[in-house]
């Protein structure tokens, strides 16, 4: 039980502290934003040059969602998943990938006569796991999706699409691309039961995950970090031995593609996906960097999931195929002179009028220079960005009263990055006579230019 005291204290605390973010859950602003927004501007026309058209998903679904994409005994559903009761006694998700919502809504608007779909998203997806370098409990994810073509020309295409816009990045270091094939069903269930075999040897040495994966998806020990479920999958199968003529022969289709186009990738046959709808070609793109640390090399991952629509309850068990790149780990590989902002505002500084009094410190500015400014910002607005150097007011305090010196407005303008190539200066005078001081910011000359003149004369800057 709380007591009075404790409670007390709690409330005090709230009233007292200031807000802090969530763990795990980072705010976004100046270049950091920027680089957001370059990632996703890159992405989306790499995906449309490619045909893809966009879509948008909730960031709520049903629990079931994915529980059925996912599987019940995977990590991030066991242990991962933001979810909760609602009102109505549903349960809900925060979505902690695009792939399963996507799919969801080509089944839930019945896309499926529409096929085939080539479909590209962005948005955040939320997972409650440890937070690292480059790992957040909220992140943003961009992604695509082809539903109901199978040919190996299509698993191709989507690496090749990954591949371009990785590179068209120009990211702080070297680009790998790691390729491997699960095979068809009959292919995989071989497998699955070749490894439950080989690691039932082990059990005792086996992390505790591993120990609980041995039934349940013992495909998953392969992708173990733990260095004694590492050393111990060295001498595993290997998957190539139980693949059918099939299986090879849409592996064999893919390299040959990827040869033709001169794509490097290297074989990873330890590279595997858990659950049982994954099937032939999966990879991933990782990155040798140190700003992503040790363990976070991987940006990109994808993979064929031919039977996603029928564990989601869909009548048919559609193709599919998509990748998806975690954007925080490309931002921070991504050099900060891309993600400048192109064409910086253009600030309206205001000349205060004097301190009506000798002696006195204020400086206020009359109404109708303001209006005057707000006229001055809409014309320029026509042509350029612009806004007015408002004066930096605390509480109740008068906007009108303190306004800082000209000298200090246009200091305060010059450090933002990057710095405007002029500043726009309006005062009494000028507005008397409807014209506007251009000051060129590199030079310091200025000249008044007439308000009705002034956008034919910004071209120049």
């Amino acid at each position: 039980m709380w007591s009075v005291q404790c409670i007390r204290c709690l409330r005090r605390s709230y009233t007292t502290q200031a807000p802090r973010a969530v763990r795990g859950m980072a705010d976004r602003l100046g270049v950091s934003a920027r680089k957001h927004r370059h990632i996703i501007s890159q992405a989306e026309a790499a995906a449309e040059s490619y045909g893809f058209e966009p879509i948008h998903t909730p960031i709520l679904e049903y629990s079931s969602v994915f529980e059925r994409s996912l599987g019940a005994d995977s990590d991030v559903v066991g242990k991962e998943l933001y979810k909760f009761l609602d009102s109505s006694q549903q349960w809900m998700t925060m979505r902690p990938e695009g792939t399963a919502g996507v799919a969801r809504a080509v089944l839930s608007n019945k896309l499926e006569n529409s096929i085939p779909l080539r479909l590209y998203y962005s948005g955040e997806m939320f997972r409650h796991e440890r937070p690292q370098k480059g790992r957040l409990r909220q992140f943003e994810q961009f992604g695509i999706e082809v539903f109901g073509a199978s040919h190996p020309a299509v698993d191709v295409e989507c690496i090749e699409l990954a591949w371009s816009f990785l590179n068209r990045l120009s990211l702080n270091g070297e680009l790998s691309l790691y390729l491997n094939t699960l095979g068809d069903r009959e292919s995989r269930m071989e497998y699955r039961a070749a490894l439950q075999h080989y690691f039932a040897n082990f059990e005792q040495q086996l992390s505790e995950d591993s120990r609980r994966r041995l039934s349940t998806n013992p495909m998953r020990i392969l992708d173990s970090k733990e260095e004694a479920d590492v050393d111990i999958s060295r001498n595993a199968p290997a998957y190539s031995d139980f693949l059918s003529n099939a299986s090879q022969r849409h592996f064999e289709l893919v390299k040959c593609g990827l040869d033709e186009l001169g794509i490097p990738y290297t074989l990873d046959r330890k590279l595997v996906r858990g659950l049982d709808y994954y099937q032939h070609t999966v990879w991933e793109v990782k990155c040798s960097s140190e700003l992503l640390g040790r363990s976070q090399g991987t940006v990109l991952a994808g993979g064929r999931y031919d039977g996603l629509t029928k564990a989601l309850g869909g009548l048919r068990s559609l193709p599919g195929i998509g990748w998806a790149a975690g954007v925080e780990r490309l931002s921070l590989l991504l050099p900060d002179c891309l993600a400048l902002a192109p064409s910086p505002a253009i600030p309206i500084l205001i000349i205060p009028d004097r301190a009506p009094e000798p002696g006195c410190t204020a400086r206020t500015v009359d109404d109708s220079l303001y209006k005057y400014a707000l006229l001055v910002a809409q014309v320029v607005r026509g042509q350029r960005s612009a806004y007015i150097a408002h004066a930096p007011t605390l509480g109740t305090e008068q906007p009108s009263v303190h306004h800082p010196s000209l000298g200090k407005q246009l200091a305060g303008a010059l450090s933002k990055e990057p710095a405007p190539p002029c500043a726009l200066v309006v005062g009494s005078a000028e507005m008397g006579r409807r014209q506007v001081i251009v000051r060129n910011t590199a030079t310091q000359k200025q000249v008044s230019i007439d308000l009705g003149h002034i956008v034919a004369h910004l071209v120049d800057y």
